[in-house]
């Protein structure tokens, strides 16, 4: 692999690694930060982005213009929701009514998986937390279930160029020789690693689900969310977004000299730092036309599977987690081991089958 690395001062990765570890281990040990991480997080993005001299006109204008369209999608669905909610509610009622818990939890968990690939990873995650709230399920059982399908979400996007930035950096990167990527260049590589991904995810939500069956009860919602609500929610996601722009570009000096370098296996783990870093722009930093075929698939896989082990780590976990009310913490319990085990999973089986 070619490596883009630029040389940078040593006190500079000094720094920035000093921020990392304060964007790791803040949100898990601070009760304030958990309530405020998106203010958190735009001043450590701040920070990343003042070390690493990123600052310009041009780069305020376009972290103020990068949330616009995430945020219109959350503010458009939501309204949709809001006004629409007893005719969609109609319908999840009769889907949740006519099969078992364990079974309609799951069959959701993967067409959230697949859907992502078709649509908008913001557009899957509103309708989880749309759907979720409106299940009675206890509080933990919520937070297992959104956070295996916020994993499903996840691996889903990487199947085509519309779910997300990443697949598209990718379709880009590699549209000349010799991939010649086109549209179904992402699901003719990737969907035998992804799909079984995706129903073992959908197994664990339904099993999650399996003793629900006596106290699960829908409700068709007649109230409505006043609109300042919806706003506000609208604005905090806009904040996170605009943060994780900040993050992204400000740390982007660190993961040129610290991984670009790196092998397929070696890069695999080393993708874990999307929990911190966007995976588009670690994917922009990565992929290069020479790239093989096998460290490529290491890179992917990496960046998709570590992508939901913290909320801050991908843009359906901010979403669900701001509309169900899950903490970091409560969030990190449940996705930190799910992902060390998707992690193993994918691995071996790579080792075996590359």
């Amino acid at each position: 692999m070619e490596t883009l690395a630029t040389q940078t001062p040593v006190w500079m990765n000094i720094l920035l690694g000093l921020i990392v570890i304060n964007l790791l281990v803040w949100p898990l040990t601070s009760r304030w930060v958990e309530s405020h991480l998106e203010i958190f997080l735009l001043g450590v993005g701040a920070a990343a982005v003042t070390v690493s001299g990123g600052w310009s006109i041009d780069f305020i204008y376009e972290t103020l213009q990068y949330p616009v369209n995430v945020a219109f999608i959350v503010l458009v669905v939501s309204v949709i929701f809001n006004n629409y909610s007893r005719y969609i509610f109609r319908v999840l009622f009769m889907f949740f009514k006519a099969m078992e818990p364990c079974y309609s939890f799951a069959l959701l968990v993967f067409a959230l998986g697949v859907g992502a690939s078709l649509a908008s990873v913001t557009v899957a995650a509103l309708v989880l937390a749309e759907v979720l709230k409106v299940v009675n399920l206890e509080h933990q059982k919520t937070v297992h279930i959104t956070v295996f399908a916020c994993y499903a979400i996840g691996l889903g996007a990487v199947l085509t160029p519309l779910a997300e930035p990443m697949g598209l950096v990718i379709n880009n990167a590699l549209s000349g020789a010799p991939y010649h990527a086109d549209f179904f260049f992402l699901a003719r590589h990737f969907s035998g690693w992804i799909l079984p991904a995706l129903a073992l995810l959908a197994v664990a939500a339904g099993y999650t689900a399996r003793n629900a069956g006596a106290g699960l009860q829908m409700y068709i919602r007649e109230d409505k969310e006043t609109y300042s609500s919806v706003l506000r929610r609208t604005w905090h996601i806009y904040m996170f977004v605009a943060a994780l722009h900040l993050i992204s570009t400000g740390l982007r000096p660190l993961a040129q000299n610290t991984i670009t370098h790196l092998g397929g296996k070696v890069l695999f783990f080393a993708n874990a730092v999307s929990v911190i870093i966007d995976n588009a722009t670690l994917a922009a930093i990565e992929i290069v036309p020479t790239i093989s075929p096998a460290d490529l698939t290491y890179m992917v896989i990496g960046l998709a599977a570590f992508g939901s082990m913290l909320v801050q780590g991908n843009l359906p976990n901010i979403v669900a987690a701001e509309k169900l009310g899950i903490k970091s913490r409560e969030w990190a319990r449940v996705a930190v081991p799910t992902g060390l085990v998707l992690m193993a999973g994918y691995f071996i089986a790579l080792c075996i089958l590359l």
